[in-house]
């Protein structure tokens, strides 16, 4: 692969990447947003408590999927890319941080998750079943800002 072929594919996994990580941000406002609207509740912890286990839901593995090829991008066009990415260096280095803040913020909200799951008296297989979800998707978010992180880390090796 020429220096060339190369910048090309590492601009567009660059572009690739910042699209789905605008994905991720756009599945996270719509549960924010969701979570906001909560002004009554029927959970026994209250308005507060239903808000946590709305905002958990951005844990669950469908939520988190779409930050596994942002990362998987950034970190392919920071292979690819070595010494040919000038221009892009600061919009893959946004990136990778960015993927890597989003994925910590999903594995937080899927602890917050599963301790107000834990805290809820209710149907021990439903309660299961909760906390198994967010539990892949923290498995999944680890997996991505491992991802990132070592993706920087390499890159800052590699300068």
């Amino acid at each position: 692969m020429t220096d060339g072929e190369r910048e090309h594919w590492s601009r567009l996994l660059v572009k690739i990447g910042w699209l789905f990580t605008l994905a991720e941000v756009a599945v996270a406002a719509a549960i924010v947003n969701r979570a906001r609207a909560v002004t009554t509740s029927s959970f026994e912890d209250g308005v507060w408590g239903q808000r946590a286990e709305i905002l958990s839901f951005l844990s669950l593995p469908q939520n988190v999927v779409v930050l596994v090829p942002a990362a998987a991008a950034a970190a392919a066009a920071t292979l690819i890319g070595r010494g040919t990415l000038a221009l892009l260096e600061p919009w893959l280095d946004r990136l990778l941080r960015l993927v890597a803040g989003l994925a910590l913020a999903v594995i937080a909200l899927g602890v917050v998750g599963i301790i107000d799951v834990l805290a809820r008296a209710g149907d021990s297989f439903s309660d299961f079943n909760d906390i198994v979800n967010r539990l892949g998707g923290i498995v999944m978010g680890i997996a991505a800002a491992r991802l990132c992180l070592e993706s920087e880390r390499s890159r800052t090796r590699a300068n």
